[in-house]
């Protein structure tokens, strides 16, 4: 297979024209078997290079696939990676395009955590180990949820979550035992509760 035309249309992406089929266009960073200096127009690839050319092209678009849901929102590694595969994306071409988005800071888990809390509190008041649950759940790595926890708590008080909490329960229950277990399972620790009770 020859490479008819080729021509960079971003820096490190190429448009290829081969001698037989459609355009396409790749990232050279995805290549392991070919160099970016042997994209040129002429050259006579062998069955095993051209299937390196192919494989760059399938990650180049899975890579267009994850930026346009990271247009839409903050995404997570674990989050996207779901995503993609529901569209059917195989597994080995996902992982190399969230490799190069993580190392361009498109996709940031950390930040991705950080956003995640601060949406969250719009709508729940939950304390700190509930959240750390939920974090978890969406892939998460420990470290990273532990510094977006201490952020999202160095800037709101747990102790008024929690209060928060116990007023919107106050509503749904008026049996003691059960406020007291609602506001458990919303993360708050036993002194927090105990002393947002204590108040009222």
């Amino acid at each position: 297979m020859q490479i008819a035309e080729i021509k960079q249309t971003f820096p490190g992406v190429y448009e290829i024209t081969p001698d037989e089929g459609s355009a396409f266009f790749l990232r050279a960073r995805y290549l392991s078997l070919v160099s970016e200096d042997g994209l040129e127009a002429g050259f006579d690839f062998d069955e095993i290079m051209w299937a390196d050319v192919v494989h760059a092209s399938y990650v180049y678009s899975v890579e267009k696939l994850a930026m346009a849901y990271l247009a839409r929102a903050e995404q997570c590694r674990a989050g996207l990676t779901a995503k993609l595969q529901k569209k059917g994306v195989p597994r080995k071409y996902i992982e190399q395009a969230l490799d190069y988005l993580e190392e361009c800071h498109f996709l940031d888990d950390a930040r991705f955590a950080s956003a995640w809390l601060r949406d969250r509190m719009i709508n729940h008041a939950e304390g700190r180990g509930r959240l750390a649950a939920e974090l978890a759940s969406r892939g998460i790595e420990r470290k990273q949820a532990a510094c977006a926890l201490d952020e999202f708590f160095s800037e709101n008080d747990e102790q008024e979550l929690c209060s928060r909490a116990y007023q919107k329960l106050l509503r749904i229950h008026r049996d003691a035992n059960k406020i007291y277990t609602s506001l458990v399972r919303l993360g708050f620790k036993n002194r927090e509760i105990l002393a947002v009770i204590a108040k009222k």
